[in-house]
């Protein structure tokens, strides 16, 4: 089985050090060694994932010597790492255990690869994967595990978007369709790099303030709630006790924007009932349902964490706490 940490070790020699890799380490064969499922980037995502150990691998392209980067070396394997497979072979094309445990060793590769290998490797694969619809299909549900559900290691939106766009166009069940179509709508609102949709809230002293307001000139971490959700109020906590966070905020270098897309004059009660649980140094605003009628934005789950620039920017959407964390001291 072949052994992804040493994988990505051979496609970093050249950061590894001054001197230029030989064309023998060049075209060295990748070394075998015990099974591990994902040694991805980050590495820390091999002890996160639980895929079948005895399962086989696909071979590894053999690689061009005059290939001598990293996200070249990486974007060739892409693009050929779906060789050896033949999809019409439902034996394996149908095992589902198979298709992860490949699937989740060619997602490693794709922080290492020149981005724009990316979209033509994802439809290179679903052309070959459509030549059997249940090879097909476990793909696409295969892509969505891996990469739209929020609690996976691998959540990745933007990645997730390269499958959805190419999926789009291949032969699916409507009840297929209809549920890429949604995801490909949803995935490109307030999607990272776009400025975050404007919208209006009441805050704690009674005033109106738009989101494009609030805080001028400080990044913005945005985050949606819900009183009475145990997680959100769970997250808020961890978040107010966060050292790099209140710095940021002391400094003046970040806000926290915390609102509740409620609806009704209970709602907004539950929402008064709980202001003292946030930090002060936070603006904690009542949106009265203009973001859920006016489909600002898609709340999967709450609580919902953006982080935005001094523009207002998408930095990262549907954040997770441990990710925010590296952005608090930029």
């Amino acid at each position: 089985m072949v052994n992804f940490l040493l994988l990505y070790l051979r496609l970093s020699l050249p950061l590894l050090g001054s001197a230029a890799p030989t064309s023998a380490a060049l075209s060295a064969p990748v070394a075998s060694s015990a099974p591990l499922a994902v040694a991805a980037v980050p590495l820390a995502l091999a002890d996160t994932l639980t895929v079948a150990p005895e399962l086989p691998e696909l071979p590894l392209p053999e690689l061009p010597a005059t290939l001598r980067t990293p996200p070249a070396r990486a974007a060739y394997i892409i693009g050929h790492f779906w060789d050896a497979m033949d999809f019409a072979d439902t034996l394996r094309s149908h095992n589902r255990d198979f298709m992860e445990q490949n699937f989740a060793n060619y997602l490693s590769l794709f922080p290492i690869a020149d981005t724009t290998a990316l979209a033509p490797a994802v439809a290179t694969l679903v052309g070959r994967a459509r030549a059997d619809a249940g090879a097909l299909s476990l793909l696409a549900e295969t892509a969505e595990k891996y990469l739209y559900e929020q609690d996976s290691p691998l959540f990745n939106e933007e990645y997730y978007l390269l499958f959805a766009d190419a999926l789009a166009a291949a032969p699916l069940r409507d009840y297929g369709r209809l549920r890429i179509e949604a995801q490909r709508a949803a995935m490109r609102k307030n999607r990272v790099g776009t400025v975050a949709a404007d919208f209006s809230f009441e805050t704690r002293d009674g005033k109106r303030l738009r989101l494009s307001e609030a805080a001028p000139g400080r990044r913005v971490l945005l985050l949606f709630y819900d009183p009475d959700c145990d997680h959100c109020m769970q997250t808020i906590a961890e978040l107010s006790g966060s050292a790099p966070l209140n710095e940021a905020v002391a400094r003046g270098d970040m806000a926290v924007v915390a609102v509740y897309a409620g609806f009704g004059s209970s709602a907004r009660a539950a929402w008064r009932r709980t202001l003292d649980r946030l930090p002060a140094a936070w603006t904690v605003g009542f949106d009265s349902g203009t973001v859920y009628t006016r489909d600002l934005y898609v709340l999967r789950n709450l609580p919902a964490l953006y982080l935005l620039d001094a523009s207002r920017r998408v930095i990262l959407k549907d954040a997770a706490p441990a990710r925010l964390a590296e952005h608090f001291n930029e």
